[in-house]
């Protein structure tokens, strides 16, 4: 098996690149972030991903949302309680609680190893991966930037240069005043990432509240946002009260 160790901690990725090299696996890299994991996994297509969930800025749970069409198998390094864990391990992933041991490692790769000659193995899905979000950490820590795809990578793009995220048929596109950027978040997902930052003025979009310029009624309980590059997004009835109030406070 090919072992790609992501950890944001020198030393953590020493001490398991020691153990698989006793456990007699071959380590195709490093990454001492999740965007350089993504570029690793794209360029060296790994068996397995040793991944931390624990990471500044890019966490693992990022990396599983953003991973190319070769989705290697996953294995969490956490610090987690390993209770909250359990109810994912016969998914498509498994979890090892730091410190890790050398046996706890060597039967997660057995494991591994087995599904790995699996045709039609579990797949990761959004939704796995939400609910094991949730199980172990509750709400997404909020971050200056989002990680986005650009010219057949990714890219973290700071939330200020963002005027809007939409929705057109299930796929997100974050907006800024000349490029779209596409995502693998939901609206729902950015509006608890990005908390007071961005207002819902309808169903299908976010918008930046210090992008907007200003806020007229259209005469039957909806209103119109003008944005600062000239746009113009449209608020719902339902909405329109809740909006005005963010915009005043």
């Amino acid at each position: 098996m090919r072992v790609l160790i992501v950890d944001d901690e020198a030393a953590a990725r020493r001490r398991m690149a020691i153990m698989l090299e006793e456990l007699d696996l071959e380590v195709i890299g490093e990454a001492e972030n999740g965007l350089r994991a993504l570029e690793l996994i794209t360029e060296r297509k790994p068996d397995v991903l040793l991944l931390d969930i624990a990471m500044p800025e890019i966490d693992g749970f990022d990396v599983v949302r953003h991973l190319p069409a070769h989705k290697p198998l996953i294995i969490f390094q956490t610090a987690y309680d390993e209770f909250a864990l359990k109810a994912f391990e016969h998914e498509a992933l498994d979890y090892l609680i730091k410190p890790v041991t050398l046996d706890r490692l060597q039967r997660a790769l057995d494991r591994a190893r087995d599904r790995l000659t699996v045709k039609d193995r579990p797949q990761i899905t959004h939704d796995l991966v939400q609910r094991l979000q949730e199980a172990i950490q509750g709400a997404p820590t909020r971050q200056p930037r989002v990680l986005v795809r650009h010219a057949g990578a990714h890219m973290l793009l700071p939330y200020d240069e963002v005027l809007t995220f939409a929705a057109t048929e299930g796929i997100v596109h974050a907006r800024t005043a000349g490029t779209r950027y596409l995502t693998d978040y939901t609206l729902t997902e950015l509006e608890t990432k990005t908390g007071p930052a961005f207002l819902r003025p309808n169903r299908a979009e976010l918008v930046n509240v210090n992008h907007v310029t200003s806020i007229a009624s259209n005469g039957d309980g909806s209103a119109t946002l003008t944005l600062s590059d000239k746009s113009s997004i449209r608020v719902t009835r339902r909405r329109a009260a809740a909006v005005r109030a963010l915009l005043k406070g």
